[in-house]
């Protein structure tokens, strides 16, 4: 009898962790496919086939300044170093402003590109109960981490330390399997990537998601699709992505695949046949407007019996530390307020300076 009593109230429970699950695959995919880019598997060591596969910067590489290299600090033998004297990872002094509140939830979710397995997609979901607020911190694939002595001791043994790419944070989960670096999360890289984070913007990672987006689609049909606004015609077909948008302006129910095309738009033509470029700001607009739509509609508990439909796109798409016992404690608390108090979401993107060193693109943020 016991047995049986318990069943539905485990089975309550299991629905509302997927519901979570569900509700932060929404979130960050619907960012992630904003960068149209595609995802691969991540890979337990580090990529040996990097240095043929360079970051594409978004400023031309010449032949002339392909050439330069950074310069690192001077490397140590072996036998010179004591590794447990030098702390952290990073010389970087923690950045100026508080990005996430004390007691906050923070969530680190990553997408790769699928031919160089780089993340071209890090930000962290960070959930406030106190403000009753979720927070989307993006943070741009080439931030420039200043690595400190131990870390630029293991590149230089790897012969990595004079790849200008290795010192962007979309390589740094690359560098944690060659220095077997252990930490709360099973995988190397995602412990490394984590306290690097933590060393350059002061934000704890509880635990990551690694999302493929390939699910978006059927996500969103098994809800019945979104009522949304569409600002203006959007017209644009792309072969070499399997992509083709073509939307009306005015308000309509998008399936799947017309969601997709929404948060994915940048540029294309309208009805006037006339090209129009909305740039990454007003895509970033789009999306926010089509995660608090998804919410408002969807996020109910009485679509928990649509919720069992989704293990298996679940099981496919996203890859998580986030154990049983969380889910049922810590999580479920947050999917009953998230869901019934309708959190606030706000989106921080990081900027900083733009500069070319050594051959390649970065961006510095203090």
């Amino acid at each position: 009898k016991e047995e049986s009593n318990m069943k539905p109230k485990n089975g309550i429970k299991k629905n509302l962790l997927i519901w979570l699950c569900v509700f932060v695959v929404i979130t960050i995919s619907v960012l992630v496919l904003g960068k149209l880019g595609i995802f691969g598997e991540d890979e337990a060591e580090a990529i040996n086939t990097y240095e043929s596969r360079p970051t594409i910067d978004p400023i031309d590489i010449t032949e002339k300044n392909s050439n330069y290299i950074p310069v690192p600090s001077i490397v140590p033998t072996p036998g010179e170093i004591d590794y447990d004297q030098i702390p952290g990872l990073t010389n970087e002094k923690v950045y100026s402003q508080q990005l996430v509140e004390k007691g906050s939830k923070n969530i680190l979710f990553v997408g790769s590109d699928k031919l160089s397995g780089l993340y071209d997609t890090i930000g962290i979901l960070s959930i406030d109960k106190k403000s009753e607020k979720l927070k989307l911190i993006m943070i741009p694939r080439d931030l420039h981490i200043d690595y400190n002595e131990k870390v630029r001791h293991y590149l230089e043994l790897h012969g990595k330390a004079n790849n200008p790419g290795f010192y962007k944070i979309n390589c740094a989960h690359n560098i944690g399997p060659y220095l077997k670096y252990e930490g709360k999360f099973a995988p190397y890289s995602m412990n490394f990537l984590a306290d690097v984070i933590k060393e350059k913007l002061g934000i704890e990672v509880d635990d990551y998601v690694k999302i493929n987006p390939e699910g978006f689609v059927e996500l969103v049909d098994l809800f019945g699709g979104v009522d949304l606004e569409v600002p203006y015609d959007m017209n644009y077909d792309d072969p070499f992505q399997d992509l083709s948008i073509h939307l009306s302006k005015g308000m309509q129910q998008l399936n799947g695949r017309e969601a997709e095309g929404f948060v994915r738009f940048r540029q294309g033509y309208n009805s006037k046949n006339e090209l129009i470029q909305i740039g990454d700001i007003e895509r970033k607009n789009n999306q926010i407007k089509f995660i608090k739509a998804f919410i408002k509609q969807h996020g109910t508990l009485s679509n928990i019996d649509k919720l069992p439909g989704l293990i298996d796109t679940l099981s496919k798409n996203l890859k998580h530390s986030i154990g049983v016992g969380d889910l049922l404690t810590s999580y479920l608390g947050y999917a009953k307020d998230a869901i019934s108090k309708k959190y606030e979401i706000e989106s921080i993107t990081l900027t900083g300076k733009d500069k070319m060193m050594n051959g390649s693109y970065f961006i510095f943020i203090e």
